[in-house]
């Protein structure tokens, strides 16, 4: 009975990533980049977001050392030919600006100033 029961939790928490992973995506940040004030490492990342209020979301950053980032996003819904991120410097400083997926434009809310 502990083996049955023991079998069906670990299915359960084996497949609890696969209906989490709708809203998900992985992306390679080329180079450390800030997001508001927090310096976010290069490398991969996973992204998660919320469902949209309007054109608002909260996206769910969570960086390769697992520090988790949340912040505010402007959602576009249009198809974007590749997932990609794109960047933007000041004063020598890169900022991330947008998430691209094959379904949708997440542009990070507020940005430095000077952009």
């Amino acid at each position: 009975m502990k083996r049955i029961l023991g079998i069906t939790l670990l299915s359960a928490v084996c497949s609890l990533p696969l209906l989490a992973g709708t809203n998900t995506q992985v992306f390679l940040l080329p180079s450390d980049v800030k997001i508001g004030d927090t310096q976010v490492p290069g490398g991969h990342c996973t992204v998660a977001w919320t469902q949209p209020s309007g054109s608002q979301v909260r996206l769910t950053i969570k960086t390769e050392d697992r520090k988790t980032i949340t912040v505010p996003a402007r959602v576009v819904e249009e198809k974007q030919p590749n997932v990609a991120v794109q960047t933007f410097v000041v004063n020598g400083v890169t900022y991330l600006e947008e998430f691209d997926t094959t379904k949708a434009r997440f542009i990070v809310q507020d940005p430095p100033n000077g952009k």
